[in-house]
């Protein structure tokens, strides 16, 4: 007998099906248009999937009945004890306490797929019951009756979904279910994108687990001990946002992270050209399609606000950087500083080796016969290079006494922040503001008015044209840089 709703229908027709003389059955059964009898119920309460508990209500609506049962919900709630907690917890061996919440499940069949959903009191899971049962019974009415063309098709989706192990409402489902996730594109466009481009792509890999990778990549490759840090904070940080797949973080979630950082523009496209390194990682070794432009690719980049000049005295300050120092100003901190500390800062004033290059550097890398200073992989930031040592700085080097002149340059500071901040103290009791990176800043600014050569100037500092035109193009006086390297 063919059964009153979806769920009846699709078991009884499974397991005839496998008879002889199925297709004959069911024509002459659906031709009849049976109907089932009014006092027969469809229970769903199964209660051999329920660890034989009985139901403690049970909501009927035409030929289904839908049980509700008790679930208590038991949650740790940790070691900290609470008054108000203690007539509903209960302490555990480890010291932590679990309260306990009431809860209710109702539970039904799609199709042969047993379903359950809770609610925390009584009163809302009958609510939900009677809701179910009423669809589930309304659809049971509605599969009485089938007309001949209806019966044709029936069986044969239910030859085409055969195969996949699935009943023919399950199937419809999930049909209707990705119809909906495409947004906008069709299922044949859908599978011809991913044949096309997502074949070998390491589908629902997160971030976190890209980022593991990413970290064991930088290791194998000899990445620098500060390269790494910057990944760590900046790759770090994106990822505890965005704890989810990769695949599924889009453009505007990342112009939105970078908007919220704080700092200028400078910092914030340092922080998104650590993304895109990231994100052409995870292409690159197929978490993302290749081929295809990923999403922190396509995020904007920050430019700062363009100066209003209104009056003479602005015409004036945007002539005055505030980012490198005067040449005077440089005298002076020279004068007012320790000679171990004038030492480092002689170095990055007049040759541009970064500040964690020089607490890496050694006497043995000084070649002062050759006029060069050689940064080695270990101890540049980003590429090994070649520093040409200037006639001031050479005639600076050479006043110092030759039993100083081994081991480390920066003896008494181990790394860059040491460092800085040493240079901070004694910088500022010059009376002398001090600007971060401002001797970098300088080096590049002046050598850069006297060469009008950027691509020599870059390879010099270890940095990249592109980094100087954004950050280092300001008109400077050649007859300025000529007295800075003169000092």
């Amino acid at each position: 007998m063919l059964g009153a709703c979806p769920i009846l229908f699709s078991i009884r027709l499974r397991r005839a099906s496998r008879q002889p003389g199925f297709l004959t059955f069911l024509a002459g059964a659906f031709g009849q248009k049976v109907r089932c009898p009014p006092d027969l119920k469809w229970d769903m309460s199964r209660s051999h999937h329920n660890n034989g508990k009985k139901p403690i209500a049970e909501i009927s609506s035409g030929s289904v009945t839908i049980p509700i049962y008790a679930s208590p919900v038991t949650i740790k709630i940790g070691k900290k004890r609470s008054q108000d907690l203690e007539a509903n917890s209960k302490s555990n061996g480890d010291g932590s306490k679990r309260k306990t919440y009431p809860s209710f499940k109702v539970v039904y069949y799609e199709g042969t797929q047993r379903v359950f959903r809770r609610r925390n009191t009584l009163e809302k899971a009958k609510v939900l019951a009677k809701e179910l049962a009423g669809q589930l019974a309304s659809d049971g009415v509605r599969s009485q009756f089938l007309t001949e063309q209806d019966r044709r098709i029936y069986v044969l989706a239910q030859k085409a979904v055969q195969p996949l192990a699935l009943e023919i409402d399950q199937a419809c489902r999930h049909y209707a279910d990705l119809r909906n996730r495409v947004k906008g594109a069709t299922l044949d466009e859908a599978v011809e994108f991913h044949n096309t481009f997502g074949r070998r792509v390491r589908h629902g890999a997160t971030t976190g687990e890209v980022y593991q990778e990413y970290l064991e990549h930088l290791g194998k490759r000899g990445a620098g001990d500060y390269h790494v840090r910057d990944v760590e904070k900046i790759v770090g940080r994106f990822v505890s946002s965005f704890p989810g797949a990769i695949a599924r973080i889009d453009t505007p979630d990342i112009d939105s992270f970078l908007t919220g950082l704080g700092g200028q523009a400078r910092n914030k496209n340092n922080w998104r050209n650590g993304i895109i390194a990231f994100f052409n990682f995870a292409r690159k070794k197929n978490f993302l399609p290749k081929n295809l432009e990923h999403a922190a690719a396509a995020t904007s980049e920050f430019t700062a606000p363009r100066q209003k000049i209104i009056t003479e005295a602005d015409a004036t300050a945007v002539l005055q950087r505030n980012d490198i120092y005067t040449p005077e100003e440089m005298r002076r901190i020279l004068a007012a500083t320790s000679s171990t500390l004038r030492l480092t800062l002689e170095i990055k004033a007049f040759s541009g080796v970064r500040t964690e290059e020089i607490v890496r550097l050694w006497w043995v890398m000084i070649d002062e016969k050759d006029k060069c200073i050689r940064v080695p992989d270990a101890v540049g930031k980003i590429d090994a290079r070649l520093v040409l040592i200037l006639p001031n700085l050479a005639r600076r080097l050479a006043s110092y006494p030759a039993d100083i002149k081994r081991e480390r340059v920066a003896t008494g500071w181990s790394t860059a922040n040491s460092l800085w901040r040493a240079w901070e103290r004694e910088i500022t009791g010059a009376g002398v503001p001090y600007r971060r990176n401002a001797f970098r800043n300088s080096y590049i600014s002046y050598r850069l008015a006297i060469l009008q050569d950027i691509r020599r100037v870059a390879e010099e500092t270890g940095t990249s044209p592109e980094m100087i035109r954004r950050n280092y193009l300001v008109p400077i006086s050649k007859t300025v840089a000529e007295e800075w390297f003169a000092l």
